[in-house]
């Protein structure tokens, strides 16, 4: 007895081992797998981020929902078949029936009364029904264009941080070389006075641009931390303020080619999700107005039944059916065929209206884009040559105080001059590749761009 009673405790235990493990597999995230460490591009993140993120998930969820009510609403029009059974006791006043016999008693019963049968209907004509399973059908393909509308604005976002994340690195870097130049600088200040050529002024002067380089290193470490955390979070990663591995140039090719606004516009109105999403939405519309209109019409559905019907107090059963069909026309609801009809309408002006301004909008984005291409590849150029003068201007400075000629006054403001040289290079790049961003986007690509 107890070693069955032993047995039987340790089959519990199994079981409930088997399903704590079942549900910790099913908790674990279908992105548990991380991407390599040596180097994270641009394109992994943003498909991890695709699959991985709540908004893109949430949103493949809603368009299964959106196939399921399709399917319901479909099943309207289909063969609908039934079984069903009943037994009662039940005794029968034979006046209320219109019986009248002599000798026929005030009360008959209890008798018992078994009835068991299939019930089988279909609609043969339902326009209205038709019309709601094409809305149905409208409505998988509208959630489907929001998804991909989700994934399209989360991979612009995803890019976005990526670009700031390389920005942020060269930044610092940027830095980190002006630090490294300002120490070299004030090393010469000290040199230079202990030959009696410089003053104290001078070793004072270079003391100060060191520690403002150590302070602007500062503000870069901190700005590469929050836009790598940025990324991490946008792509589904391990938070860690550890620096990243990102493989990518913030500097764009040379010779990439932008289509002009035209061939741009062409390619918007084309493959931007949100006109699909506003194809799908008025088509769903019209389908709706359709129903509103035809639920004023006659529908038609045959209905048939077949079972055995017996007393239980002697099971004389008998085979029984019922064949038919039921016409049905609506006259008068309340208002509510012509309310649902007028919405309908509404919704349908609705729908060009927000077409309209989103042929407007997308046009703005596009030209934009187009343009600030052409104007921040400008600048990027401009920012390459200032840096060059920039350096040039600091070897001469720097010349000139070695050998006695001036004090370090030139040589820190060729310096100044020179870490600003290189801010700007860097804010010019980011800009570029972030123009760049907006025109794919704009054209409905941001899930393809690359750096």
């Amino acid at each position: 007895m107890n070693d069955h009673l032993s047995l039987a405790r340790v089959g519990i235990i199994l079981a409930m081992a088997g399903s704590m493990a079942l549900g910790a597999a099913r908790a674990q995230t279908p992105c548990s797998d991380l991407p390599a460490a040596e180097g994270l591009t641009l394109q992994t993140l943003i498909e991890r981020a695709q699959r991985c993120a709540a908004g893109p998930r949430v949103a493949d969820r809603e368009v299964a929902v959106a196939r399921q009510r399709a399917v319901a609403t479909d099943a309207a029009l289909r063969p609908h078949l039934s079984a069903g059974a009943t037994a009662t006791r039940e005794t029968v006043n034979p006046d209320t029936l219109g019986l009248e016999f002599p000798g026929l008693p005030s009360l008959i019963g209890p008798f018992g009364v078994f009835d068991a049968r299939l019930r089988l209907s279909q609609a043969v004509i339902d326009l209205a029904q038709i019309s709601a399973g094409s809305a149905a059908d409208a409505a998988v393909r509208a959630a489907q264009a929001r998804a991909d509308l989700d994934r399209e604005r989360l991979a612009s976002e995803v890019a976005l941080a990526f670009i700031r994340a390389l920005a942020a690195r060269e930044n610092l870097a940027s830095t980190e070389a002006d630090l490294d130049l300002a120490m070299e600088l004030d090393t010469l200040a000290h040199d230079q006075h202990a030959a009696g050529v410089a003053s104290g002024v001078d070793v004072l002067r270079a003391q100060t641009a060191v520690a403002q380089s150590r302070y602007t290193r500062s503000e870069a470490q901190t700005l590469l931390a929050r836009s790598q955390l940025r990324l991490q979070g946008l792509s589904e990663l391990p938070l860690d303020p550890a620096p990243l591995t990102l493989q990518g140039a913030l500097e764009a090719p040379e010779g990439d080619e932008t289509p002009g606004p035209e061939a741009a516009l062409t390619q918007a109105r084309r493959d931007r999700p949100e006109f699909a999403l506003l194809d799908a939405t008025m088509a769903e519309a019209e389908a709706r107005y359709a129903q509103a209109s035809r639920r004023r019409l006659p529908t038609l559905s045959l209905v048939a039944d077949y079972g055995l019907s017996t007393t239980t107090d002697r099971w004389d059963q008998q085979d029984t059916y019922r064949i038919g069909a039921q016409l049905s026309l609506p006259i008068y609801a309340g208002g509510a065929l012509q309310a649902d009809r007028a919405a309908s309408e509404l919704r349908i002006e609705q729908q060009r209206l927000q077409l309209a301004a989103l042929q407007r909008q997308v046009e703005e984005d596009v030209l934009l884009a187009v343009v600030t291409v052409g104007n921040t590849a400008e600048q990027a150029r401009a920012a390459h040559a200032a840096l060059e003068l920039a350096q040039r201007e600091l070897a001469s400075a720097r010349d000139r105080f070695r050998h006695g000629v001036a004090d370090n006054l030139d040589v820190v403001a060729a310096q100044a001059n020179l870490a600003r040289a290189r801010s700007q290079l860097v804010n010019a790049q980011a800009a570029q590749q972030q123009a760049r961003l907006n025109l794919a986007a704009a054209t409905g690509h941001a899930s393809g761009f690359g750096l």
